[in-house]
């Protein structure tokens, strides 16, 4: 059984900016996304509307 420091859950903007900061100083870690890392930027948003977030998180009609 592999044994490692740290677990990251979810790979948005936080869990990779995470992840980039503890393997920049060495630290073992393990980062965690239930579904393709980055995919809600592609597939959860609106045809003529651009942000930042996904659709749910904006709660817009």
């Amino acid at each position: 059984m592999r044994k490692t420091t740290s677990i990251i859950v979810g790979a948005g903007h936080a869990g990779l900016a995470m992840s980039r900061c503890l393997a920049e100083r060495g630290i073992d870690h393990v980062l965690l996304e239930r579904g393709t890392v980055a995919n809600s930027w592609r597939t959860e948003r609106w045809d003529s509307l651009r942000l930042l977030t996904p659709n749910w998180q904006s709660r817009l009609p």
